[in-house]
């Protein structure tokens, strides 16, 4: 797997978890689906498949690999949504609960609450 895209999907998790705790929830929706497009791309590159935008990237998973089709596929139109209207405490919590489903179906340990909260500190420094 591509080292960088999972560094890339944890750091984008972790951002989200931030802002959903702060109630940024749309920042935190939008570095959700982030995390979520990581973890796609670094699946699609098990196939040797590196889509350029997020058309390419949806056609790729649909034929290559449903389930993370499936999972971004509903997860879309709520991410579409932030650009014009707030999000729900629980849209928000429903949007990072089916990413940690493809981090975990991607064998991929998302970040948890305890290293997001070392990554705060951190940035207090």
């Amino acid at each position: 797997m591509d080292n960088n895209l999972i560094t890339k999907a944890k750091n984008y998790f972790i951002l989200g978890r931030m802002a959903e705790k702060i109630n940024m929830l749309a920042e935190s929706a939008v570095n959700y689906f982030k995390a979520l497009s990581a973890v796609n791309d670094c699946m699609l590159g098990k196939f040797g498949l590196k889509p350029r935008d997020y058309v390419e990237r949806f056609n790729m998973l649909k034929k290559n690999i449903p389930l993370f089709y499936e999972i971004t596929d509903k997860l879309f139109i709520t991410y579409r949504r932030t650009y014009s209207e707030d999000l729900s405490r629980e849209e928000a919590a429903n949007l990072r609960n089916n990413v940690m489903e493809a981090f975990k179906n991607a064998g991929i340990n998302p970040p948890t609450d305890k290293e997001v909260e070392e990554y705060t500190k951190k940035l207090l420094k």
